[in-house]
């Protein structure tokens, strides 16, 4: 049986904007809303500015606290959120000064007291973000390329129109050179690597789900224990490995490799595999339901991650707004703990637990404010810090404690967040998957025009304090530059979606990380000197050739090679040994690529 989670509310400690605010919590029935509207009906107050309501919840321990949008409609007010589901309307009553909500009255706050009212539970990272962003603004530092390199021909990060013609693009490179290739039919979103306890290496990828012209499904397991001479090994077709979207994780503790394909309060559809003997030959040793008599699993996962001891695995369902800790103490028998649930629009995508394990890094996958309907006094993309020690430590009734959070305009959908050492002081990396518009034309034209990022880019995150996490850098590309976009924009006419920008990031050391390497999509793999955060230089790239013939299993070029760029999507892998970094592209699959003019590693 699913154990109870207690609401908790992100009021002072959380960046709440008008509308909205974060709240971790188990999908609660009817009668439980019912009883906790007798405990917190004293706390509510309903406020009025220009032409809609929020309802303020002044009770940061109860499920229902928060700020709640509702606009006239009908001569009431439709409620959003959990409120909705006990009382669906709130009804003028006299003349306007009072409001009838679940059979009782409330006086509701004109003017300047219901925006003091609103604003008051707003975050001072939200406030201060709006007044004055954090962190520098600036293009990064561009790479110097040494003999060898194959330099861009235009802005940093750009693919101008002539390139993308079909046998025009041979790549860009820049102290970063493929030295192997194990392109197989081409790659999916993510990489996973581990090292066994014989000294094996190797590299775990996924693939499109298609079967159209497909020999081999599923995720591909590569020995890369000699680097310049990758090879396939095994390809694994269970289930949730046919299409397991960003789940496909490594825990390197335990020797484990896992993906997971739904999820639901009691159930998940999973596989799990003990690598920990020989990487090559992964042995599976759970699959599908994790507790059988239970109702099978819906919700779609689409990314998660481990907790470092590898005892918990965290699924995330983007679309639901769920986040379900599973616990794997014998993988062979896992079990869910938990769901919690994020009201409104508020989603999460990727996160990390730090090393201990009680505390939990979540993305809040938001709208930037140059996107349709939003603006930079309504902002809900960015991350969370809170403690989950409470789930480590098995508790009855776990609660997620939050301790921080931070939100930002000038991009969206945040999509990966990981903590990183860097000169002795904790860091985050936090990687948007979308700009500060929509992801179309008219996204990226309205991003320019109010001076933000048009794609999307990592940024480095100081969380000495989990309760004020500040941004202290981004990793800005030339192509980023609001004041470049007539030179940029011409480059993806009648695209959307994924183009340029971030989605992956890695670092070389987690405990002491001095370079930061980034899937840039159809900017390649770029590689940054991050030992002093605040102010990142590049050092080097690799911007994949355009395939010729395409790649069946590919996310980008599967049925036509067009001559658009190659999109480099997934996690990488920095070896000192042999300064080489290792990850995929979905086009030309697993590479093996060599740091030149003594790029990387640094000298000590």
């Amino acid at each position: 049986m699913t154990r109870r989670i207690a609401a908790v509310v992100l009021l002072a400690a959380a960046a709440i904007a008008i509308g909205w605010a974060l709240v971790f919590h188990q999908r609660p029935s009817l009668p439980d809303l019912a009883g906790d509207w007798q405990s917190w009906r004293s706390t509510l107050r309903i406020s009025h500015d220009g032409g809609g309501y929020a309802i303020v919840v002044d009770n940061p321990t109860g499920f229902l606290g928060g700020v709640y949008a509702g606009k006239p409609r009908d001569g009431g007010v439709t409620l959003e959120g959990p409120l909705a589901a006990l009382c669906r309307e709130m009804r003028y009553v006299k003349d306007g000064d009072k409001l009838q909500f679940c059979g009782e009255e409330f006086e509701r706050m004109k003017g300047s007291a219901a925006r003091a009212s609103i604003a008051s539970n707003m975050s001072r990272a939200a406030a201060s973000a709006r007044e004055k962003p954090t962190g520098s603004t600036a293009v990064v530092a561009k790479a110097t390329c040494g003999p060898g390199s194959h330099p861009e021909t235009a802005l940093q990060g750009q693919v101008p129109p002539p390139l993308r013609r079909v046998g025009q693009f041979a790549g860009f490179d820049c102290n970063l050179r493929p030295v192997a290739q194990e392109k197989g039919e081409g790659a999916g979103w993510q990489a996973a690597f581990y090292a066994d306890k014989a000294g094996h290496v190797c590299a775990y990828h996924d693939t499109s789900p298609s079967a159209v012209d497909r020999a081999h499904r599923g995720v591909v397991v590569v020995d890369v224990t000699n680097p310049l001479k990758p090879m396939t090994t095994s390809h694994l077709a269970t289930p949730a490995m046919l299409d397991p979207l960003e789940s496909l994780k490594v825990n390197v503790t335990r020797g484990l490799l896992i993906a997971v394909s739904a999820v639901n309060e009691t159930s998940a559809q999973l596989d799990v595999y003990d690598i920990a003997v020989d990487c090559r030959s992964p042995r599976l040793v759970s699959r599908d339901e994790a507790s059988p008599r239970a109702p099978k699993a819906t919700e779609r996962v689409t990314e998660g991650d481990f907790s470092p001891d590898g005892n918990t695995y965290y699924a995330t369902n983007l679309r639901a707004g769920t986040v379900h800790p599973i616990v794997l103490r014998d993988p062979a028998n896992p079990k869910v703990l938990a769901e919690w649930s994020m009201p409104f629009n508020q989603r999460t995508s990727g996160l990390a637990i730090d090393d201990n394990g009680e505390r939990g890094y979540f993305t809040l996958y938001g709208r930037g404010a140059a996107a349709g309907g939003a603006d930079e006094t309504n902002l809900t993309n960015g991350i969370v810090v809170a403690d989950v020690s409470d789930v480590q430590a098995r508790k009855n009734a776990p609660q997620v404690k939050v301790k921080g959070s931070l939100v930002w305009g000038d991009g969206s959908a945040s999509h990966q967040v990981f903590p990183v050492m860097i000169g002795g002081k904790r860091y985050l990396i936090a990687v948007d998957e979308g700009g500060a518009g929509d992801s179309n034309a008219n996204g990226w034209s309205a991003a320019c025009a109010a001076g933000l990022a048009p794609w999307n880019m990592a940024r480095v995150v100081d969380v000495s304090d989990d309760a004020h996490p500040l941004v202290v850098s981004r990793l800005k590309l030339e192509i980023d530059d609001a004041d470049r976009c007539r030179t940029v924009l011409p480059d993806l006419v009648g695209l959307a979606g994924f183009t340029y920008g971030s989605h992956y990031c890695s670092v070389d050391d987690p405990q002491n990380a001095t370079a930061l390497a980034c899937a840039y999509l159809e900017s390649g793999i770029r590689v940054f000197d991050i030992r002093d955060p605040r102010h990142p230089r590049e050092i080097a790239y690799f911007v994949p050739p355009a395939v010729s013939m395409p790649s069946p299993g590919s996310l980008n070029s599967a049925t036509a090679a067009t001559g658009r760029p190659d999109h480099c999507s997934a996690q990488m892998r920095f070896d000192p040994r042999t300064a080489t970094l290792m990850t995929t592209c979905q086009d030309n699959g697993f590479l093996v690529l060599a740091f030149t003019n003594g790029a990387w590693p640094f000298a000590k």
